[in-house]
This record gives structure tokens, sequence and C-alpha cells, in this order.
């Protein structure tokens, strides 16, 4: 027999997954098992999510390690053109490489400070 801590230990994901193992079938949305389980899960979600929570302390508010160097690159486009070169492939292209043409366009475009 497992000690309440062990038990407590599991997560839901575990669980789950040994259900399905066993080949049993998951608990239908409607059912208190489905409801209980859920609001189980949520509950820890929510328990890890403010422990891990860090506070920023950078002036501006930004968070560290959000831009990802060499996205340009890695899309396959160019900045070199003039900027209405680069608009008008930021037209033709979609996706990552449709938005690295439009940035490429605006930072050569864009006024310097002052």
């Amino acid at each position: 027999m497992k000690t309440f801590k062990e038990f407590y230990n599991e997560s839901l994901w575990v669980n789950i997954n040994k259900k399905k193992k066993s080949g049993r079938k998951s608990a239908r949305k409607g059912s208190k098992a489905y409801k209980a389980a859920k609001k189980a899960g949520d509950k820890l979600h929510a328990t890890k999510k403010e422990s891990y929570q860090v506070q920023e302390n950078f002036k501006d508010g930004k968070k560290k390690g959000k831009s990802r160097p060499g996205r340009v690159k890695k899309s396959g486009a160019s900045c070199k053109g003039s900027v209405t070169s680069l608009r008008s492939k930021a037209k033709k292209y979609g996706g990552e490489k449709g938005k690295m043409y439009h940035w490429c366009a605006n930072m050569k475009g864009g006024k310097k400070k002052s």
C-alpha cells in the first residue's frame, strides 16, 4: 500500500498514462471523475506556476531571452536592397520569411535617434 506522500507526488499525467497502458478508457467529460481530476490538475498547475514565477528587475519591463538572433538568415531572407524592394518581397513571401523582410524594411527605413 502506498503512503500518502507517494500517492500525492504522482502527477495527473502519470495516472492518465497508467490507465491508458492498462487498456481502460479515460473518464468522459461530463463525469464526476473527470471533473475532479481536471480540478486537481488545474490546482496543481496553478501552484507550480506561482512557485516558479520569477520577478523581472529590468527597468524597461522586458524579459531577458526574448530575442532570437539569426532569424533573418535562418528564414532565408536577406536585408540587402532598398526599402521598397524589401517591402515588395515582404508582400510576396509569407510566414517567417515575410516577417523578416518586413523587419528589415522597418530597420532600414527607421529614423536615427538624435
